[in-house]
This record gives C-alpha cells, structure tokens and sequence, in this order.
C-alpha cells in the first residue's frame, strides 16, 4: 500500500470518511442537521483537501478559523468526548484502509492533536 501523495488521495480519504460519518446515526446529526453541510459535500470537500494539504503538503491556502468554526456548532450543539472517538476513529479507518506511510501517520497524528485541543478548548 502506498503513502499519500496528492490532493486526489486526500480527496478519496475525505470520501470515504464523510460516506462512514453520514451513515453513522450516533454522529450524523452534525452533518446533516446542525450543519446542513450534506447539501453542500463536494463545496465542503474541496476546503477540507486545501486543509489538509495545507498540513501534509505545506501548500497553504486555507484561511478560515477551523477552531473557531467547530467552536461555533459547539456552542450550539455540544460535541461529546464520544463524538470526538468516534469522529476520530471513522477518520482512521478512511486513512488506513486506503494508505500507509509517513503522511498517512502524521494525517492521523494531526487529527488527534486537533481532536485533543478542541476538547480541551471547548470543555
């Protein structure tokens, strides 16, 4: 199995991730109602590969506040530590069944680094 390398991968991560997280009813609600980021996916996935090709590539090109976003939801709709595993674990799976390597680790090590710093920030 081969590293992540381009835009493309991250795109087919996403994909997958966001098919796994709609699908799961202890999460969706997030997506679909809170959000209502379901209607707008392939908008929604463009900024989150120029996101995480800003983190794994050093591409830049990613200004919004993706704290501050999440904060805003949280305030509305509270996440749950069991939001965050289950966010996080959905995530991995998308990661590992599709790459292995060096990005695939650090993808995943910086989705727990956010995960970690939202609860904390939020709680």
């Amino acid at each position: 199995m081969r590293d992540i390398e381009t835009r493309e991968d991250i795109l087919l991560i996403i994909r997958n991730f966001y098919d796994r997280l709609l699908k799961d009813q202890s999460i969706n609600f997030f997506f679909t109602q809170a959000t209502h980021v379901d209607q707008h996916l392939e908008e929604h996935f463009e900024t989150l590969a120029t996101f995480w090709e800003q983190g794994l590539f050093l591409k830049g090109g990613y200004s919004n506040n993706m704290f501050q976003i999440h904060k805003n939801i949280h305030d509305r709709h509270p996440f749950t530590h069991e939001h965050f595993e289950i966010w996080l674990d959905h995530l991995y799976t998308s990661i590992t069944e599709n790459f292995d390597g060096n990005k695939a680790d650090q993808m995943k090590t910086m989705a727990l680094n956010m995960a970690t710093v939202m609860q904390i920030k939020f709680t």
